[in-house]
């Protein structure tokens, strides 16, 4: 069971159930909430916050509306109207039925009347990157990254800070200082398997354009490829690139293995992981 709930709180602490299909978020949701409702996996209070945060977004995403709210009112009895999470719960209910404007003066509103130290190191930052998110269609990308340096800066182990930041920089094409964040992570949540194959996909790519570091690169996707998949067995991001990378590197016995198991996701995965398993296997 600490298997599956690592597995959570790496989808959770980067927010990569924001980046999945429509069919995985349901898939996830209903997963997450068996496990949840289980009890069996000891917990801290600070992971459970985080899983059932997320929770509470995925019931957003897939219209549970009442589930949500469900969730909303449990947080607020059990933790009381002032917990940073209710209000990051709050903002997103208000993004829903009243509008993004509604969303941010009340973020806005909190930050200046209740969050006015910095220090607090749960609820300064749950604010911020709830604000930000709510602001991202209204700022250019070198503003977003300016302010996320700014929270990294005051809030260094903050794992979704960092990876938003990652984020911020592939989209600028500055893959050296994403996977520079994407390392940072790594010395956070050493288990996270879905950052260890973000960071050897942008290896991979980084060696296409560095003829002189070219095998170096290709050698370390293909280890942080290999760690991804050592930590998450079937997931298919992590093999695409160790095949990829092992194909490269003339590495005949990853590559077979990388096949094989490729080919198992194309039979038990779900249709946009088979489908993606499908492609690399054309092309490898």
């Amino acid at each position: 069971m600490d298997i599956i709930k690592q597995r959570y709180l790496a989808i959770q602490s980067t927010r990569h159930y924001t980046q999945i299909s429509a069919e995985e978020i349901v898939t996830l949701w209903t997963q997450l909430k068996a496990f949840l409702g289980a009890g069996n996996c000891p917990m801290s209070e600070i992971e459970l916050l985080s899983l059932t945060h997320m929770l509470f977004d995925l019931s957003i995403y897939v219209d549970k509306d009442v589930e949500a709210e469900t969730i909303y009112k449990t947080f607020k009895d059990r933790f009381g109207p002032n917990s940073p999470y209710l209000f990051v719960m709050r903002a997103t209910i208000m993004q829903v039925n009243e509008g993004d404007q509604r969303a941010e003066d009340y973020l806005k509103r909190l930050l200046d009347e209740y969050l006015v130290d910095d220090t607090d190191i749960v609820g300064y930052p749950l604010i911020n990157k709830k604000l930000l998110a709510v602001q991202r269609k209204s700022l250019s990308t070198e503003q977003y990254i300016s302010r996320l340096l700014d929270l990294v800066e005051k809030f260094p182990v903050d794992s979704e800070a960092w990876y938003a930041l990652a984020q911020g920089y592939i989209q600028l094409g500055q893959l050296k200082q994403a996977a520079y964040c994407l390392e940072e992570i790594l010395c956070i949540s050493p288990f996270n398997y879905v950052v260890f194959a973000d960071l050897s996909e942008i290896l991979y790519y980084s060696s296409g354009k560095d003829n002189k570091n070219k095998k170096n690169l290709l050698q370390q996707s293909l280890n942080n490829a290999l760690r991804s998949v050592e930590l998450s067995e079937l997931y298919v991001k992590g093999w695409a690139f160790a095949a990829m990378a092992s194909k490269l590197l003339d590495n005949s016995k990853i590559l077979h293995l990388s096949n094989k198991k490729l080919k198992e996701i194309t039979e038990k995965g779900n249709a946009t992981d088979v489908a993606t398993a499908k492609k690399i296997l054309e092309h490898i």
